[in-house]
């Protein structure tokens, strides 16, 4: 709730009203938090009456124009339909999929012409095991449990949308007299070239004694090694059991997104809440929830929401993973901005939201923007004051490779640009190249090493 309401209060100062707030003369749009380019389909709220689903399209970081769609449009269009019984096909441009029983069992990329899902095997499929392991009940997790897998058969599937941007199929699965998972398997129409992925919703209702909920999804991938996120880098751990060192790393932490690539394809699994995940194999497995009894005996009971997706890809792995489980992080939001009057506040300026940018190296993502910490405007008196005002911002590698930027603040006014530590101390590292770019304005060039997270700041002219 203190975070909506500030959400809302930076939302009035920039002249935009939050969703609640919305009213049918409000011009809308999507707030990204995110400085890439984004084209999305977005729900509209409910008082967007002319339309159920929006185009959100716009350069980066900041308010993206969104357009009512109400009719199809030159992005493709997504369908369903039940082609035998208990047996469903979702389609957009990009895949095909086709559901039996609840679980995935075929999952094409029409470009690339490959089935990912091996034959015979069924993807988003819940497993449930028994969980006992031999101390710390909340800790650990012993590799015999995989030897207790069971899978949950759903009592009801069916279609709970179908439109032309989006189509979902609704899943419904009791894991016992208590506990229950009722999963949304969707896909939404594809909007140009961005790449679409297989959403898949779940709402749980979890009353379980010493027993793990996972979902499994066996991929037509081969490699020893699979990678894993964590915030700022990457953990790779192999896909075999060959050593007892190898069979201790049958869990892995993940934080956004886990990935099985070849040289010429690859599976993402990407997650927005849930941070276990194992790949034994061709088979990928995200943990969904534990039962533990010690020492909290009511840990993780009652109900839960989380979401997951399916994102295929052509080629290793790359920064369109990143960049997709970002976007699967960060949601669009619907804002406003009701028509000005002449007594109204002037139009809000989105020059600064749109300002900041790392060019030429995809790879290297834009995580932090934040006012200088001890600046003499916003200094809290911890520390020293310092003179003058600035912008940070934190730069880091997402994939492990040496890479040199160009750094662009728009029309601020920057009068240099200096290395510092992760306490905003100039560390000796110097200032940064300034240069100008395409289209006007001034950059500074930026080298970042693999896996480093870069502190730079941005002294602002008096």
């Amino acid at each position: 709730m203190t975070g909506e309401r500030l959400l809302s209060e930076a939302l009035s100062e920039l002249g935009f009203d939050d969703e609640k707030s919305l009213t049918a003369d409000s011009k809308l749009f999507a707030l990204n938090t995110l400085p890439w380019q984004r084209s999305e389909v977005v729900k509209l709220p409910s008082i967007a009456d002319s339309a159920a689903y929006g185009l959100a399209h716009g350069n980066g970081l900041g308010p993206l124009d969104v357009r009512p769609l109400s009719s199809p449009y030159s992005a493709s269009t997504a369908s369903v339909k039940e082609i035998q019984p208990n047996v469903f096909e979702l389609r957009n441009a990009q895949f095909i999929v086709q559901v039996s029983n609840g679980a995935i069992t075929s999952l094409y990329d029409i470009s690339a012409d490959r089935e990912i899902i091996p034959k015979g095997k069924k993807a988003a499929q819940l497993v449930i095991y028994d969980d006992k392991p031999l101390y710390w009940q909340a800790w650990d997790v012993e590799v015999y449990h995989l030897n207790s897998r069971q899978e949950l058969s759903p009592h009801k599937v069916s279609i709970s949308e179908d439109s032309i941007h989006r189509v979902s199929l609704e899943i419904e699965t009791k894991i016992s007299d208590k506990s229950w998972i009722k999963t949304t398997i969707s896909l939404p129409a594809a909007v140009g070239n961005a790449p679409t992925a297989v959403e898949i919703d779940a709402e749980i209702e979890w009353h379980e004694t010493m027993r793990f909920l996972k979902v499994e999804f066996p991929v037509d991938i081969v490699n020893t090694e699979a990678s894993y996120e964590t915030q700022f880098g990457i953990v790779r751990r192999p896909t075999h059991y060959n050593t007892t060192w190898d069979m201790a790393k049958f869990e892995v932490c993940v934080h956004k997104w886990a990935d099985l690539s070849e040289a010429t394809y690859g599976v993402s699994i990407l997650n927005d809440s849930k941070y276990g995940f194992a790949t034994q194999g061709n088979v990928m497995r995200l943990s969904l929830l534990r039962a533990p009894k010690a020492p909290d005996a009511h840990a993780d009971m009652g109900r839960h929401h989380t979401r997951y997706a399916i994102f295929p890809h052509k080629g290793a792995l790359d920064e369109r993973t990143v960049r997709k489980a970002f976007e699967f992080n960060n949601p669009l939001k619907i804002i406003g901005r009701a028509n000005p009057s002449p007594a109204a506040k002037s139009s809000p300026d989105h020059s600064l939201l749109n300002a900041f940018h790392v060019h030429a190296a995809p790879n290297l993502v834009l995580d932090t923007i934040k006012r200088g910490e001890d600046d003499e405007d916003v200094s809290r008196g911890e520390l020293p004051v310092k003179k003058g005002h600035s912008v940070i911002l934190r730069i880091y590698d997402a994939l492990g490779g040496k890479s040199r930027g160009v750094l662009t603040w728009g029309d601020l006014r920057v009068r240099k640009a200096v290395r510092c530590n992760a306490l905003e101390d100039e560390d000796g590292a110097g200032e940064l190249e300034m240069c100008d770019v395409e289209g006007g304005g001034k950059g500074a060039r930026l080298e970042v090493r693999a896996f480093e997270i870069a502190t730079v700041k941005l002294v602002l002219e008096e």
